[in-house]
């Protein structure tokens, strides 16, 4: 073997692999006879290591699986208050009184326009219609329009309740103790709600079911983020004060672009409204100047399908319209 290696590599390769492996060798036995701790020991300090970094990241995991916890219990919620009954709607929007007060206001109208619709000379089959148009349909749409406005206050007015928040904790007060100055100090509807919360939690309701029914009063994208920095830094710790503030400059931001996207949007929405408008106007144009010719329209029975027809493809149109211009953030 000696001298087929020594063939093939030659004498000085033999040599040079030899005292390789000899240098190889007496190394690794000095290393074990010297080293501080033996060969061992480095499997474990690798393990000690890998628990000390798994022990420093596990805080972090847990944050993250307390957010995810969160976000999934707020949107069990959210689509809960999709399917809410009107009388929580009504509560929503700020309406006083009982869902059947708000239906019989509501049959009351449709029965003064069904009246009106059979004096204009509208035959009384048609005519009735208004009246479960009136009943049924305007009355969540009325409802549905009160809670946008009632939002839309909410959504201006809550960063600064947040702010006001940050200063009182940065100052040292609790946290219920902000709220009840965000209670007497904010407009409404901001101030209502939180004192909601500071009476809830004063009977002894705890904070996280007292958001959780501000949710349910107030399903908005900013209360289910003030929700989750509050019930996440309740469990986890950390600077209350840099969250909300944060919270409150993300909020700020979302409604500089909401503004945006209207401003933008406008010149579509106007346009929108004057090509809807303009059919009704052209209709009151002609029964003041020529009644006789318009006439046919609430007298002949062709007049009311093409009425009908009319009002069926305009409202497909307006409906493609606002859902084309109809931005979600």
């Amino acid at each position: 073997m000696y001298s087929t290696l020594a063939e093939t590599i030659g004498t000085p390769g033999l040599l040079a692999m030899m005292g390789i492996l000899t240098f190889t060798a007496v190394y690794s036995v000095l290393y074990v006879l010297t080293a501080p701790n033996p060969v061992v020991s480095g499997a474990s300090r690798i393990r000690s290591d890998a628990k000390t970094t798994v022990g420093k990241k596990s805080k972090g995991v847990d944050r993250r699986k307390e957010i995810q916890n969160q976000l999934r219990k707020q949107e069990e919620m959210r689509k809960k208050s999709a399917k809410a009954p009107l009388s929580v709607l009504m509560e929503r929007g700020g309406l006083q009184g009982s869902v059947a007060a708000l239906y019989t206001k509501f049959t009351i109208f449709g029965a003064l326009m069904t009246g009106a619709l059979m004096f204009m000379g509208i035959k009384p089959l048609f005519a009735v219609a208004a009246l479960p148009v009136c009943a049924v349909i305007l009355t969540p749409k009325f409802v549905k329009y009160r809670i946008n406005r009632q939002q839309k206050k909410f959504i201006a007015e809550f960063p600064n309740a947040i702010d006001i928040l940050v200063r009182g904790v940065r100052t040292g007060l609790p946290v219920n103790e902000g709220m009840r100055v965000i209670a007497r100090e904010v407009p409404e509807p901001v101030s209502s709600e939180f004192r909601i919360i500071t009476e809830s939690t004063g009977v002894g309701v705890t904070l996280e079911d007292a958001l959780s029914r501000f949710y349910n009063r107030m399903p908005l994208s900013e209360v289910n983020f003030f929700n989750i920095v509050l019930a996440i830094q309740k469990q986890t710790g950390g600077n209350l004060a840099e969250a909300l503030g944060n919270l409150s400059t993300t909020l700020r931001e979302r409604k500089k672009l909401k503004n945006k996207i209207k401003a933008l949007s406008s010149e579509a929405k106007a346009s929108a409204s004057i090509i809807g408008s303009l059919p009704f106007l052209l209709a009151v144009v002609l029964f003041l100047v020529a009644p006789q010719y318009i006439s046919l329209l609430f007298t002949e029975t062709t007049g009311h399908y093409m009425i009908a027809g009319g009002l069926f493809w305009m409202g497909c149109g307006i409906f493609m319209m606002k859902t084309m211009m109809d931005f979600e953030i």
